[in-house]
């Protein structure tokens, strides 16, 4: 914010057509700002700030300052105040992006001055509200439920087991946390009214820097039983690692390739390219007769590692791979890709004026799989039509598993047949139960990852019984030995169990085409 005010003065005071009798006053809010976060909230600081408050009322970014104003009244202990600011804040900016923070904040101080019809009401607007963090949501809601306590004369101040998080919040990652953190915290019941009493302490591993540190102070915590996370390949080995060494039981979320390889206190619940291969090339050979097989693959890192483990679980079925081609990265024209996948042979001839072209493949294969996006999926299938090569599955990994696919490729993907970790609409009870719960909570339908936090959330707290017990050295190493033992999970994303390199084993979930919508391949 302090940035963007400050491009925001130069770029006024660049222009001929500003007022400087704006600037002239001595004070700006961007000065102010900076004077507090680099002095603190001096008494002058402080006058400054109400000054600009009281003269200022509507003038922009004004939110942020009554929000400041707001923290600093409550750190000096002058409550009313702070209280008073924040009640304007929402009063008089309601579409406010500090809104929420304002409401959480006043329901604390509300709660803390005994005023508690009050703080329930601040807190509900927030723990309610989809546009707020996930973060602030879960604390209302753990807030909403001391209230309840203290109304009824329990006690509030109790601790709490808990699970720790590892995630990325911030930057270009930020969605993929979010979406990891809604599942942890609806398999928490943070939102719910009654179930596990069971804290999430979330860090955020945005800074893979900070990996470490966070994950050595989730294990210094003694009611943290377990962790869950990290999601991504810069920061999962690091954080492996500093769980093995502080014996603290960690499920990751990463496809990161031997990250349990640290040590047996590090478990892994993620749909990895393995997996969908196996899975895929399975269902193609006993379910679709598949013998023969063509490759189409894009020169990525994820288009060579899917294809050479589909090459090898077609092996190990017996089948073969009798073609692959390979194109470059963000390539529009697929015709010498798919000519030289297919052997086509171009036959012309005349028709009174007209020179006829007929394609003719010479490689005859039962499917092909294109490990690539629906986007270049939508690209590469009336190629297939154009060149007269028929009769021939497609094949596909996760990443087709989006409503776009149908969409942009329509008709030319129908009968197509790929694989997914969690499947929305599928009828399998772990899945349905999650999907209904997910829904209810937060307006949306969940997604993979989400349903896999979810999961790796519940199997901790079914590893620990009802709640978290001991989440001591001791209880720690119980809660490991559990994991290990988890046959059959029934989770939203199929039967889970751990193998013996405490990688997740579970049943994908095939998805075809059919009818142009997306559904359950039948068995």
């Amino acid at each position: 914010m302090k940035k963007a005010l400050a491009v925001l003065l130069v770029i006024l005071l660049a222009s001929t057509q500003v007022d400087a009798a704006w600037f002239s006053t001595g004070d700006s809010l961007v000065s102010i700002f900076e004077d507090i976060d680099l002095n603190g909230p001096s008494i002058e600081n402080v006058k400054r700030l109400e000054g600009y408050v009281d003269n200022n009322p509507q003038a922009e970014y004004i939110d942020e300052a009554l929000l400041r104003l707001g923290r600093i009244y409550s750190e000096k202990k002058e409550l009313n105040k702070a209280a008073e600011v924040y009640g304007l804040l929402i009063k008089n900016f309601p579409q406010s992006r500090f809104r929420n923070e304002a409401s959480y904040e006043l329901g604390l101080i509300n709660y803390r001055t005994g005023r508690l019809d009050l703080a329930r009401s601040a807190l509900e607007s927030v723990s309610r509200d989809n546009g707020a963090s996930l973060q602030l949501r879960a604390k209302a809601a753990r807030f909403l439920k001391e209230i309840e306590k203290a109304a009824y004369g329990l006690n509030a101040a109790q601790d709490l087991p808990a699970i720790g998080v590892l995630l990325p919040l911030k930057g270009d990652y930020a969605s993929f946390g979010e979406d990891a953190l809604s599942g942890i915290l609806l398999a928490a019941n943070v939102f719910g009214t009654a179930g596990s009493e069971v804290e999430v302490i979330v860090k955020d591993v945005s800074d893979p820097a900070k990996t470490g540190a966070a994950v050595q102070e989730l294990s210094s915590n003694s009611r943290v039983a377990a962790i869950v996370g990290p999601l991504l390949s810069s920061t999962v080995m690091d954080a492996a690692r500093h769980a093995q060494t502080n014996r603290v039981p960690v499920i990751t979320l990463s496809q990161r390739e031997g990250v349990t390889d640290a040590g047996d206190y590090v478990f892994r619940n993620f749909l990895t390219a393995g997996d969908q291969a196996v899975a895929l090339a399975g269902y193609a050979s006993s379910q679709l007769g598949a013998k023969r097989y063509a490759i189409l693959y894009p020169q990525t890192s994820y288009g060579v590692e899917l294809a050479r483990h589909f090459e090898a679980a077609v092996k190990a079925r017996g089948g073969v791979v009798v073609r692959q081609a390979a194109y470059p990265q963000g390539t529009a024209d697929f015709s010498e890709s798919i000519k030289r996948l297919f052997g086509v042979q171009v036959k012309e001839r005349m028709e009174g004026r007209r020179k006829i072209r007929e394609f003719n493949p010479s490689i005859k294969v039962d499917a092909l799989f294109i490990p690539d996006s629906y986007e270049p999926i939508a690209l590469i299938v009336p190629y297939l039509g154009y060149y007269n090569i028929k009769n021939v599955r497609l094949l596909g990994p996760s990443s087709w598993n989006s409503p776009r696919l149908v969409e942009l490729a329509g008709g030319n993907v129908e009968g197509a047949v790929f694989v997914d970790g969690f499947f929305a609409g599928s009828s399998r009870s772990g899945a349905a139960e999650f999907t209904s719960r997910y829904s209810a909570a937060y307006g949306k339908q969940p997604g993979i990852l989400s349903a896999q936090a979810y999961d790796a959330a519940r199997m901790i707290m079914q590893a620990s019984d009802s709640g978290l017990g001991d989440s001591g050295p001791g209880g720690r190493d119980e809660l490991r030995k559990r994991l290990k033992s988890i046959r059959e999970f029934n989770g939203a994303t199929g039967p889970i169990s751990f193998n013996a390199r405490r990688e997740a084993e579970k049943r994908l979930f095939i998805l075809t085409v059919q009818g142009g919508r997306i559904v359950e391949a039948g068995n």
